[in-house]
């Protein structure tokens, strides 16, 4: 296995493309199916600034997550000493700790980045109960905000007061999902009609054009067992693939359908 910026997780792939903003620029998509190695990238993508970490002035990119899930569960005492022992200067390292030491029911890989400060405020749009306000201080005592949504509405009118420059965007393609289990998936769950799907990434309106604007990184978490199996899951990529995109992504002809 390499140790660079190169090296490929298991069950993951990324690709980079024109930058959305237009702006000739590029920008990298990471594809996982198991959600909590988007850790992995929010980290490789740290490494390509240069940011130290304890620099509170210099603030990492906050995290726009579009998730059934909320995905917030806080490390514990030993998790939050595994994580101050990861060895950032290997991505290796970073790579099995991603696969091994991240909770593997993939709900607590927002605030693991968040306590080394890899992430800054956190905006979650989910349909997961439990959408009260907070904050966590990371390991050097950086407060993050922590934000939840029921509805892009919402969402972008909380975006819009804020200042925010850059962002990564992460879509679990579980949030187009509706289930009546309060854990998501579950044997009632079916998809949301495609209108929907489709009205929620639509290039054109204000929410995405806001994200296309402070993109700094893209990562798409496929979760086929919580989209009630593979082929809804691939349904649903197929639909935010040929939304966002004109020719398929990995196919080395993509490009951002909003730019053509």
């Amino acid at each position: 296995m390499n140790d660079n910026k190169y090296l490929k997780l298991p069950n993951a792939d990324y690709t980079i493309i024109e930058h959305p903003n237009g702006q000739n620029d590029s920008v990298e998509i990471g594809l996982v199916r198991d959600h909590r190695f988007v850790f992995y990238f929010w980290f490789k993508w740290w490494k390509d600034t240069n940011r130290e970490l304890r620099d509170s002035t210099a603030k990492a990119p906050s995290l726009i997550t579009i998730d059934w899930h909320r995905d917030l569960l806080a490390p514990c005492e030993s998790e939050k000493q595994d994580l101050i022992n990861l060895n950032l200067t290997s991505y290796k390292e970073v790579a099995l700790f991603s696969w091994d030491k991240l909770n593997q029911l993939n709900d607590g890989h927002i605030l693991a980045a968040a306590y080394l400060n890899l992430i800054s405020d956190i905006y979650v749009l989910c349909k997961q109960d439990g959408t009260e306000d907070e904050n966590f201080i990371d390991h050097w005592g950086n407060e993050h905000k922590i934000r939840c949504f029921d509805s892009k509405e919402n969402l972008l009118n909380e975006l819009l007061q804020n200042n925010i420059n850059e962002i990564y965007f992460d879509i679990d393609l579980d949030y187009f999902t509706e289930s009546n289990d309060s854990c998501g998936g579950g044997e009632d769950l079916v998809l949301m009609d495609d209108q929907d799907i489709l009205s929620l990434l639509n290039i054109d309106s204000e929410f995405m054009q806001w994200i296309f604007k402070r993109m700094e990184g893209m990562t798409i978490a496929t979760e086929p067992k919580w989209c009630g199996g593979l082929i809804n899951s691939n349904k649903i990529y197929k639909i935010l693939d040929n939304t966002l995109f004109n020719n398929q992504l990995f196919s080395k002809k993509e490009k951002w359908k909003h730019l053509t």
